[in-house]
């Protein structure tokens, strides 16, 4: 398809200032603590600070809001299962760029986010997975912008969000959004969660006693909780057709937060193209009889 393309990791100088704030943590022991917020600076860059929360605290969204930080990681749990603490990894950012040419768009760009996780023992499995998760967005990009790509500049323009950040598990969601051409761009979710202790990543059926008991509570629960989410674009319909109990309707997108276990359906998944990735945040109380007390969920709701 005769794309040519240059990609390179852009670090530059990081100037780090720590700011001590006062906030109220809620996490499953409910105990506050002072976060600190790191101010991001790059100096061959032209865009504002970027601001990263650390792990030593994190405020809790209403349900379907966006989730700021918190932490989750897959592996069973001992007894006495442990207490996910706002303790975890620390979460910096680094650009990833990507530029080229293509018949289909002309010129092309890739500009994401991609958070690096440090202060741990497994930071560096941890940061293996993280880096081939965007590699494979930016590679589907690309094949989509080959195959079906319009007059450009084509555009991927990426970024992550911390759910949990604790001592036991880490959740990250990803948000894309893509131009291949046309009136519209197009949005895209995605996540990762992880086991602190080993490094592994989390799937969702991994959190239930089956997958199949596990994906009949969450097509309940999404149907009774998407309505508010979703305001005026309600449509019953589209709500029962995205959300019907299997387990691939729910485990592209979702994280551990310390209140509930947040989804993100795809854009079109559950209501018109203009809701975007619509997110709902399940309590773990509603979740409680299906979830598997030795699996990495199972403190959530000890």
């Amino acid at each position: 398809m005769g794309m040519v393309g240059s990609r390179g990791r852009h670090f530059g100088v990081l100037a780090f200032v720590a700011v001590s704030v006062a906030l109220v943590a809620v996490g499953c022991g409910g105990s506050s603590a002072t976060p600190q917020i790191i101010y991001v600076t790059r100096s061959a860059a032209p865009t504002p600070p970027i601001v990263y929360i650390t792990p030593s605290a994190v405020p809790t969204p209403a349900d379907g809001a966006a989730t700021p930080a918190d932490t989750a990681g897959p592996s069973a749990v001992a007894s006495p299962k442990p207490t996910p603490t706002l303790a975890g990894a620390t979460i910096a950012s680094v650009k990833v760029t990507d530029s080229g040419t293509s018949p289909q768009c002309g010129s092309w760009t890739v500009s994401f986010a991609e958070p690096v996780a440090s202060g741990v023992p497994t930071a560096a499995t941890m940061n293996a997975a993280i880096t081939a998760k965007i590699t494979g967005f930016i590679d589907d990009f690309k094949s989509k912008m080959s195959s079906g790509g319009g007059a450009g500049p084509c555009t991927l323009n990426g970024g992550f969000q911390l759910g949990s950040n604790s001592s036991t598990v880490i959740g990250i969601t990803f948000s894309e959004e893509v131009y291949l051409g046309g009136a519209t761009a197009s949005t895209i979710a995605g996540s990762i969660d992880f086991i602190v202790s080993s490094g592994a990543t989390v799937a969702l059926a991994d959190l239930f006693t089956t997958p199949a008991a596990g994906a009949a509570a969450l097509s309940t629960q999404s149907r009774a909780l998407l309505p508010a989410a979703l305001m005026g674009d309600v449509d019953v319909g589209a709500i029962n057709g995205g959300t019907t109990p299997v387990m691939s309707n729910f485990d592209t997108a979702w994280i551990f937060t310390s209140t509930g276990l947040r989804l993100t359906f795809q854009q079109y998944q559950v209501a018109s193209g203009a809701s975007g990735t619509p997110a709902i945040v399940i309590p773990w109380a509603a979740l409680k009889s299906v979830i598997n007390p030795s699996g990495p969920a199972g403190p959530f709701v000890a």
